[in-house]
């Protein structure tokens, strides 16, 4: 599972830095809770993009990864469309899944962070 926020860029040019980052607080953490409940494993968030997957780290078959991420997907699109903005405006999201061989690796010569 992947999202980003539609029209995020515009969006944030009209609100305040400490507001940009609780609205993706208060939506992430919605997300967040899916995760747990569904089983995915939250891979990054960078920016307004958010990512999930399935079968790893925690080794299931293909289909049953498939299947909690598909199910976290329902539920993410149902939590976006009951939040709201603190100014009571709603939020789109654009999401997407993916399906095939993980590859996972640090490129570069410098840590990100610990």
């Amino acid at each position: 599972f992947f999202s980003d926020i539609i029209g995020f860029t515009s969006m944030v040019e009209e609100m305040t830095p400490i507001q940009v980052m609780e609205m993706l607080n208060e939506l992430y953490t919605l997300f967040d809770h899916l995760v747990e409940v569904h089983d995915v494993y939250k891979v990054e968030t960078i920016g307004d993009a958010y990512m999930v997957l399935g079968a790893a780290p925690n080794v299931c078959s293909a289909s049953e990864g498939a299947e909690k991420v598909a199910r976290f997907a329902l539920a993410a699109l149902d939590a976006v469309r009951n939040f709201r903005k603190r100014d009571g405006t709603t939020v789109l999201i654009r999401c997407g899944l993916a399906s095939g061989p993980v590859v996972a690796g640090g490129v570069g010569n410098a840590k990100p962070r610990p």
